[in-house]
């Protein structure tokens, strides 16, 4: 199933997410849309991962397309008003339309989680903090997945240790258990990266105690998802068995088929961090480009 036939599936068996999932349709084929791919900073110009703990994109020079962030932005907030989410998109009446300075702003304050920013421009839209965060954080995601593609096609990437993510330095959304042998590669949800990490050891503090990790049981589920929990630092992960790593953009449909586990986790006691592990302090380029490409 495509990403697109995923979100319907779930909109048929959740009718209460109908209005959330209409605004992710607008999201998920940009994930993957080559229109994101030429504004990417080359690999010299993203920051090399000083002994294995930052990003490749910390402190780098970012240049998203500007056209195409007001094109998306405005897409989404149309969608989620014309769904009636004006805690998230805000009001329209006598708004402008939304500068490219302005989208760039938007972008820049969700990719630092800059919970100020965010919520400065929340006000002046007239939407809750919340609400507009939560849309915010779907602006960077092509341009990031656009990253990651680039970094998986480097055969020179660093090995990774860290539990967060090496592109963006988001905390996964789950991890894969994949094939046979049962490797285990946590994904990004903000960006689509993977990468493999040691199956004994929990992402968020890394401890390899075999008596403090454990997995949560969820009864009466069939399904190819469990919860690997911490008890020393209360955190939790949801997991999932596959013969083949889930396309990155349908990441979002899997974490979103999976919520139940993470309810499960809640109601346990275990949490998820606030915020990406990894700041990027990264900035746009004084003169962002706006490159030509596929228009669709």
């Amino acid at each position: 199933m495509s990403a697109l036939s995923r979100l319907d599936a779930l909109g048929q068996a959740h009718p209460e997410w109908t209005a959330w999932l209409l605004v992710l349709r607008e999201i998920a084929p940009e994930l993957s849309h080559p229109r994101w791919d030429a504004a990417v900073p080359p690999a010299t110009s993203a920051a090399a991962p000083a002994q294995h703990l930052a990003p490749i994109l910390a402190g780098a020079p970012l240049q998203p397309d500007g056209p195409a962030l007001v094109r998306l932005w405005e897409r989404l907030t149309s969608v989620a008003r014309a769904q009636g989410l004006h805690a998230m998109a805000g009001e329209t009446k006598g708004a402008p339309g939304t500068s490219a300075d302005e989208a760039l702003a938007i972008f820049m304050a969700a990719l630092a989680d800059d919970s100020a920013a965010l919520d400065l421009q929340a006000s002046r839209a007239g939407a809750s903090p919340q609400g507009w965060r939560t849309l915010a954080q779907l602006l960077p995601m092509p341009y990031l997945h656009a990253c990651a593609r680039r970094w998986a096609a480097n055969p020179a990437r660093p090995v990774w240790s860290q539990g967060y993510c090496p592109v963006c330095g988001a905390w996964p959304a789950f991890a894969e258990v994949r094939g046979v042998e049962r490797s285990r590669h946590l994904r990004c949800g903000r960006c689509g990266a993977g990468w493999e990490m040691p199956v004994l050891s929990c992402t968020y503090c890394a401890t390899t105690d075999h008596d403090t990790l454990g997995t949560l049981v969820v009864e009466d589920r069939k399904s190819r998802f469990s919860v690997d929990v911490c008890h020393g630092c209360s955190g939790y992960l949801k997991s999932c068995t596959t013969l083949q790593p889930t396309p990155s953009d349908e990441l979002i449909a899997t974490d979103l088929e999976s919520v139940e586990f993470d309810l499960a986790a809640v109601e346990h006691g275990f949490r998820r961090p606030i915020g990406p592990g990894a700041v990027l302090s990264a900035s746009p380029m004084a003169d962002p480009v706006s490159p030509s490409a596929p228009r669709g």
